[in-house]
């Protein structure tokens, strides 16, 4: 990726002599006649600040220049807008009028584009402007080969984040380091020894380790998991869902025995909250989320300050180190040629090298233009946050670990296909639902003072392995979701 990166540089001088912009040649915009633009979101706290901030910019610039009026509209969750422009797409009764421009995510665009309301943004982003994208991030909005109906707005990938502070207690006492944390085997082997350790601190109680490892996105976690060991979950280019049984046994064995036994857990809405209760040690989540990561923890009604290390994903032995690549990006309605073409200026100036760089950095995600990891500003901005408070200072740190796994790994988004979102949805509550039973069941146990062999023993894994999988085809055939298993 770093080579595709260096030569888009290399050559983007060349492509825009050679390629004509066709919105530059003839316009539908009026300055005298400002079109309004309805931008429908998720975002929310400082990332809706930021938006809203940019928003203000753009509209007394560029906006007023070429007579767009952009109005950014907070739609709730992910799940809230998503429904709001299914209804306003598909024309329910009392839904609010289709939005000009709305954060989207593939699944939900390939739905939204079979309803016939969705805008091929290549009538407006020429060749030349197209190639100053991250070739893999842009490739994320494109369907049936070519059509362009999303444009990414800023990426995050999943990395390993670590309360250093905890770890280094562990690790000196133990003889254990990092290293052990690049797979998913050695993960299970280090939560394992770190339940033992802790549990050996009370003497006087049995069976209270605790937890180090966390997964924020267990669907991720299947699904790069999947990958990793040579196969798509997410099988887009089939439209169906393939289930390995060996690979999926061995993603199911690591993350139902830990989550039974207290290797890993789950307490709070997010890992980072369990991080700052003193529940985890560590967790897998999105690079977008360092800014939550905690710079204390509570401990015995006392703040204590931590440090903050950033890791690469774990890869499950013998697997290829793919890393996930995730964000929404935006999508403009079919709707007057004014509104889209007031769209798309908007979206190439949000996704600006200077602009995109400011938004990104401000929220945590990674730039979507191959130029802005050479642009001074970048690396400006990187090391005065090196400098800053204890928070950004984290956001640094996962800065240089999350690039270097974007440019030096190969990077993963499942293709999407009718029905792909219900398939992320089952692997994530099914394998949720398992973990926490695993769980109560192992407890339990416990407490009729049976050992860890015999609480394994006692789970059975086989069956409940077979137990996962009737889960998930129970759920594919009500979809109508089709699958093979291999």
């Amino acid at each position: 990726m770093k080579r595709k990166i260096k030569l888009a540089c290399l050559f983007l001088s060349m492509l825009m002599l050679l390629t004509a912009c066709s919105a530059g040649e003839k316009t539908a915009l009026d300055p005298k006649n400002p079109v309004s633009i309805t931008l429908w979101h998720y975002y929310v706290g400082d990332n809706k600040i930021a938006l809203e901030t940019a928003v203000d910019t753009f509209n007394k610039s560029v906006g007023s220049e070429k007579g767009v009026v952009v109005n950014a509209v907070a739609k709730g969750s992910v799940t809230e807008l998503e429904k709001a422009v299914t209804d306003a797409a598909k024309g329910v009764v009392n839904a609010e009028a289709m939005p000009d421009l709305f954060s989207c995510y593939p699944d939900k665009a390939l739905e939204i584009d079979e309803l016939g309301k969705l805008c091929d943004l290549n009538d407006y982003f020429s060749e030349a402007e197209q190639a100053l994208y991250v070739e893999e991030f842009l490739n994320d909005g494109q369907f049936d080969g070519d059509r362009l109906l999303i444009l990414p707005i800023v990426k995050s990938t999943e990395l390993l984040y670590v309360n250093e502070t905890a770890w280094n207690e562990f690790a000196v006492a133990n003889s254990q380091d990092t290293t052990k944390l690049s797979t998913w085997e050695g993960v299970y082997a280090a939560a394992q020894a770190y339940y033992k350790w802790t549990d050996a601190q009370t003497p006087e109680t049995s069976g209270d380790g605790k937890s180090l490892m966390g997964v924020d996105s267990v669907a991720n976690y299947v699904i790069i998991g999947n990958k990793q060991l040579g196969v798509e979950v997410i099988d887009g280019q089939n439209q169906q869902v393939v289930l390995n049984r060996a690979v999926m046994k061995k993603i199911f064995d690591t993350y139902y025995g830990s989550m039974s036994l207290g290797y890993f857990n789950a307490v709070g809405k997010f890992r980072s909250d369990d991080i700052k209760a003193g529940d985890l040690a560590a967790y897998v989540g999105s690079s977008s989320g360092a800014a939550y990561f905690p710079t204390w923890i509570e401990k015995d009604n006392t703040q204590l300050p931590i440090e903050f290390l950033a890791l690469s994903y774990p890869v499950f032995e013998g697997g290829s180190p793919y890393a996930i690549q995730q964000g929404a990006g935006m999508s403009v309605a079919n709707s007057t040629p004014e509104k889209q073409e007031g769209a798309a200026v908007f979206l190439k100036w949000f996704t600006s090298e200077a602009q995109n760089i400011e938004f990104a950095m401000t929220t945590g995600y990674l730039p979507v233009q191959s130029g802005a990891y050479e642009n001074d500003a970048f690396n400006a901005t990187l090391e005065e946050m090196g400098a800053g408070e204890a928070a950004e200072k984290n956001i640094a740190k996962v800065y240089e670990i999350a690039l270097d796994q974007i440019m030096e790994r190969d990077t993963y988004a499942s293709v999407p296909f009718k029905g792909s979102y219900e398939v992320r949805s089952t692997l994530e509550k099914s394998l949720t639902a398992m973990g926490q039973s695993g769980r109560q069941n192992a407890t339990a146990l416990k407490e009729q003072g049976l050992s860890e062999a015999e609480i394994l023993a006692a789970l059975d894994l086989n069956t409940r392995f077979e137990e996962w999988l009737t889960t998930i085809r129970s759920q594919l055939d009500k979809a109508g979701i089709p699958y093979i298993e291999n």
